[in-house]
């Protein structure tokens, strides 16, 4: 018999486990009319009691009440359910700090939630009750056993997860759980990519396990418009926007956008034969990084194509074979009809491959990064490139953000993903481009 049913009597337990808002106007305060619509929506439950979303999404603009709503749902699940196993992941250490002070506050104010909890039952990261149900809390770079079966977690601002790997860890421990839930609440992140947007995605497919509450308004009472007006004046547009209009980022920030990406695909470059002459750029890795090839047409009605791609992945024990990068290269010449002046290798890992094949060597700067960040920045925008439905280089494409300083602009990718195929891409865009201007080479002898 769950503790709480105890301390309160069979039907005022049943009221507080049957209707979260009657828990939180218990246990906590009154909360405002849209609070206690989430609350509702994000905890349904069918004539058996099983939750008729698995997962919820809770998306709303800064200072809405997101985190105050995790925290209540955890809570309401923790004393009213029996057994739970309780995970919540906050973006860093003071993100989880802010939760377990707000459930410490309210479990504080309550002799009978207080006298349910277990001897030290709290501590820096975890809210422990008497019948052993417990609630985690702590932030995104801690340790998490891959051991856990929750019942239920709780993510905070899971849009501005630097990778997936935690999200990719704790979900299916939710398995073996009878009556799952995973909750996450978020203010949109500054690219459409990512584990919130494929959950803004299956939502937008009607997929029946997910819930997606957005909203675009900020329904706060305590948010004023001198407020928002101070903040609109203060911030670049597309921040005010991500930030307090809960907008995914299609301005300045992002480098390319979702739409960008389904109209370069929308017609995928094959060839079963060579186009002739085509341009190859190549990004030579070792050992992390990839070595990423990429082969671009000649522009054809403005448009160039990537026709070709090939990826050599390196491992400390086994790095990325230069031999067979060179012998990749000269297939894909003889393929494709490139030169070795339309042949370029990135330097420094490049020197003496491109000395090998009398291909041409890029020396990055700046400067040439943006000219060719620039390049294919413009013909994404202008749909004036073809790419391949190639899932790792849409990945790339869409994490990828511009940021500017006093000294220029310069396109910068999250840590955990490298931008080795974007970054040939460009290079053969950008050749394609350029060459296309060049006077054709003058050959002499019998050839």
């Amino acid at each position: 018999m769950s503790l709480l049913r105890k301390a309160l009597g069979d039907a005022d337990f049943e009221k507080v486990a049957a209707d979260p808002v009657s828990f939180v106007r218990m246990f906590a305060r009154e909360p405002w009319p849209y609070q206690a619509d989430w609350l509702r929506q994000v905890t349904e439950r069918d004539e058996a009691g099983i939750f008729t979303r698995r997962v919820a999404v809770v998306s709303t603009p800064r200072q809405n009440g997101k985190s105050t709503l995790g925290c209540w749902v955890a809570l309401w699940k923790l004393y009213t359910g029996e057994g739970e196993e309780i995970i919540s992941v906050a973006l860093d250490r003071e993100g989880a700090g802010i939760v377990l002070r707000d459930a410490r506050q309210i479990i504080g104010r309550s002799g009978i939630l207080s006298g349910l909890l277990d001897e030290d039952g709290l501590t820096r990261s975890e809210i422990r009750l008497r019948d052993g149900s417990h609630w985690i809390i702590r932030p995104a770079d801690a340790q998490y056993s891959r051991g856990f079966r929750p019942s239920m977690i709780v993510y905070d601002e899971l849009g501005w997860a630097v990778d997936r790997e935690l999200y990719d860890a704790l979900l299916p421990g939710m398995a073996a759980q009878p009556n799952p839930l995973m909750l996450a609440v978020s203010t949109v992140g500054p690219i459409q990519a990512g584990v919130l947007w494929e959950l803004f995605e299956a939502a937008a497919r009607g997929e029946p396990w997910v819930r997606l509450i957005y909203r675009t308004e900020n329904d706060s009472p305590l948010i004023t418009e001198a407020f928002l007006e101070a903040q609109r004046a203060q911030l670049p547009p597309h921040v005010y926007a991500r930030e307090h209009c809960n907008l995914w980022g299609e301005g300045s920030a992002a480098f390319a956008t979702d739409a960008d990406w389904q109209r370069a695909t929308a017609d995928n470059p094959t060839l079963d034969r060579s186009p002739g002459p085509c341009y190859l750029f190549c990004d030579l890795g070792w050992v992390h990084d990839e070595t990423a090839i990429a082969v671009a047409t000649k522009p054809v009605e403005g448009a160039v194509a990537i026709v070709a791609q090939r990826q050599f992945r390196g491992s400390q024990a086994q790095p990325v074979s230069f031999a067979a990068v060179r012998e990749e290269i000269e297939a894909l010449r003889v393929t494709y009809g490139v030169s070795e002046r339309d042949t370029q290798i990135e330097s420094p890992q490049g020197v003496g491959l491109a000395q090998e094949l009398g291909a041409e060597v890029l020396h990055p700067t700046a400067e040439s990064n943006r000219a060719r960040w620039g390049a294919l920045y413009q013909a994404l925008k202008a749909g004036t490139v073809k790419l391949p439905p190639d899932p790792i280089l849409r990945r790339q494409l869409l994490t990828l953000t511009i940021q500017e300083s006093a000294t220029g602009w310069r396109v910068v990718d999250v840590p955990s993903i490298h931008q080795d195929r974007a970054v040939a891409v460009a290079g053969a865009l950008y050749l394609a481009q350029q060459g296309s201007k060049r006077k054709p080479e003058l050959r002499i002898g019998w050839l």
